[in-house]
């Protein structure tokens, strides 16, 4: 069975509601990640808590494309 992540995710410098996804992978800082309409850019990935089994707990933050 493959990973899973559950990525809680917040845009830096608006207001925007964030969100809270699953994912089959990692996001990597540079990345492009599309909430919403809207589209960010990764700055920074940190693991909220250690890894259970299967399930990997992170938290990204995020930035505007144009920032």
């Amino acid at each position: 069975m493959a990973d899973i992540y559950k990525i809680s995710y917040v845009v830096l410098g608006r207001e925007h509601p964030g969100a809270i996804l699953n994912a089959d992978h990692r996001p990597q800082v540079g990345e492009r990640v599309k909430l919403g309409k809207e589209e960010f850019v990764v700055d920074e990935i940190v693991d909220l808590i250690p890894t259970r089994g299967i399930f990997h707990y992170l938290h990204a933050t995020l930035r505007s494309i144009e920032a």
